[in-house]
C-alpha cells in the first residue's frame, strides 16, 4: 500500500510539473485598459519593449477586448510580464484590397491594392512617439492605464516594410 501511495504522489509531482513546462520564471500578472478620447478601444494590440537590453528580458504584448482590457503575456496567454521598465505601442489597423490580377500588376508595376487603415493617432504606432511607458514592480501591476488622445487618420495607405 505505501508503494502505492508513493507511486501516487510521484505521478502527481510529474503531473505539476508537467503543466508549468513552457512557463517563464519571474513574471508577474499585468493588465489594464486602453481609451482613446475617454473611450475604450477594442481590438487594440498592445507591445511592450523593454529599456534594458539586460539577457533575458523579453518583450510582451496583449490584445484589448470589447471594454478596451487587457491582460498582457509573454509566452502563454495573460502568464505576465517581467518586472522592469517599458516603452509601449498601440496600433489597431485594418486591411482592405487584395492581390492584383497579373494584367494590372503588369500595367502599375506591380505589387498589390492593398491598404491599410489606422484607427488611433500613429504616433503611438512608434516607441520613440508615442510617450507611452509603464514601470512593472516585482508585484506586478493589474492597472495600467492607457489614455490616447487625438484625431485618428483614417485613410488607407499603401503598407510599408519589406519589399516595399
Amino acid at each position: 500500500m505505501q508503494r502505492f501511495s508513493l507511486f501516487t504522489a510521484l505521478i502527481i509531482c510529474l503531473a505539476i510539473a508537467g503543466c508549468n513546462r513552457g512557463g517563464l520564471p519571474g513574471l508577474v500578472p499585468a493588465a489594464g485598459i486602453v481609451t482613446l478620447n475617454g473611450d475604450p478601444v477594442e481590438k487594440a494590440i498592445i507591445s511592450f519593449a523593454p529599456t534594458t537590453t539586460s539577457p533575458g528580458v523579453r518583450s510582451a504584448s496583449a490584445m484589448t477586448d470589447q471594454n478596451g482590457k487587457f491582460v498582457v503575456t509573454t509566452l502563454n496567454f495573460g502568464d505576465g510580464i517581467q518586472p522592469g521598465e517599458y516603452q509601449i505601442i498601440v496600433t489597431k489597423t485594418t486591411g482592405t484590397g487584395g492581390d492584383l490580377s497579373p494584367e494590372e500588376s503588369a500595367r502599375t508595376g506591380g505589387g498589390n491594392d492593398r491598404q491599410i487603415v489606422n484607427h488611433l493617432p500613429s504616433k503611438y504606432g512608434n516607441k520613440e512617439t508615442s510617450g507611452l511607458a509603464v514601470s512593472i514592480s516585482s508585484k506586478g501591476d493589474r492597472n495600467i492605464e492607457l489614455k490616447l488622445e487625438g484625431e485618428v487618420d483614417a485613410i488607407p495607405q499603401r503598407p510599408t516594410g519589406p519589399g516595399r
